[in-house]
């Protein structure tokens, strides 16, 4: 059902003359990438325990920020294509994963739908993510650029999901797995982000994305993280620190009472509800308690302005949401490299 509903939405934007290649298309508000059993879409279990030091390092996050936030930069554009129409080229990059440059050249060995009007984020991160939800694949780049005497688009990191997998890196698929995905942690660029149509919808169905700026670094080795995650960019010593890969939540106990106290619209409440039940995963260095939701302009004032447009007073309505409500969930020991 929801396959056929994806199609028809994109055969009736085509009928009515979108370039679904050219504009940041719509996804459904129910459409939510990879399988139902996925660490990003399966809900965080009644049982589930509490991290050891969860305590402790809440008290480092809340020293840090008292509220959660939308970021305002560092975030994703998505634009939804039909591959099969979209003009497609091959990749330049410096860190294609090896799936997809098996010799090592430097160019991707398969073309993706991606053409010249797509901007990325005006970052120093450039990230862009293209996503074709009937053919079930998304394309994701970093640092991404297309200069005027190119024939093809240059990247950083240049990675390819399957949207029905699991949306993590897989030790047994390449020795090389944790150098997958183009974030600091190796997530998704798709994954846990907060978009208009889930808003509209009512509800969101998968866990977020937000980022901190004190991870953890081991005490011995280069990185440490915990799956989902499939590496880390924390650089800061202490059991205190999060670590990248965490998840995060919001006591689940907490009732609309509570939500209404806080001064939480309705646009508010489906974050903080989503928040309870996905609970949301530390994915890069960045802002603190940087909430992830989509880049709808390359310019930030200009995104902020769109996103409220939508939803009035959504990025102020979000910060209400207290950070000495949450806990880290315990999901597994960490990976030490």
């Amino acid at each position: 059902m929801v396959r056929k509903a994806i199609l028809m939405l994109l055969i009736l934007l085509l009928t009515q003359g979108v370039s679904i290649a050219l504009e940041q298309g719509s996804l459904p508000g129910d459409w939510r990438p990879f399988s139902d059993d996925s660490p990003w879409n399966k809900p965080i279990p009644t049982d589930a325990k509490t991290h050891p030091n969860s305590e402790i390092i809440m008290k480092t996050i809340v020293s840090e920020a008292k509220n959660i936030r939308l970021a305002k930069q560092f975030a994703i554009p998505v634009w939804v294509v039909d591959s099969k129409t979209t003009p497609q080229t091959k990749v330049k990059s410096t860190k294609i994963f090896d799936t997809w440059d098996k010799d090592r050249a430097g160019i991707s060995d398969v073309e993706i739908p991606v053409t010249r009007e797509m901007w990325g984020e005006a970052t120093a991160d450039g990230h862009i993510c293209i996503v074709d939800p009937v053919a079930g694949r998304s394309w994701e780049m970093s640092v991404y650029k297309w200069r005027k005497d190119d024939d093809m688009p240059r990247s950083n990191t240049f990675n390819i999901w399957d949207l029905k997998g699991t949306g993590i890196g897989d030790p047994k698929g390449s020795k090389r797995w944790f150098l997958i995905g183009g974030r600091g942690s190796g997530f998704p660029l798709i994954a846990g982000l907060i978009r208009p149509e889930e808003i509209k919808h009512g509800e969101i169905r998968h866990a977020m994305v937000f980022t901190f700026p004190k991870n953890r670094k081991p005490d011995t080795g280069d990185a440490i993280f915990i799956s989902p995650a499939a590496r880390s960019d924390g650089a800061v010593k202490g059991v205190e620190y999060p670590i990248e890969g965490m998840r995060f939540q919001l006591d689940p106990a907490l009732t609309e009472k509570d939500f209404d106290s806080w001064g939480l619209n309705n646009e508010g409440k489906i974050v903080a509800r989503a928040l309870q039940k996905y609970g949301m995963y530390l994915g890069d260095n960045g802002g603190a308690m940087a909430v992830q939701a989509q880049l709808l302009a390359p310019d930030s004032d200009e995104n902020q302005k769109k996103w409220n447009g939508l939803f009035p007073g959504f990025y102020k309505n979000i910060e209400k949401i207290p950070t000495n409500q949450f806990r880290i969930v315990y999901t597994g020991e960490p990976i030490i490299k």
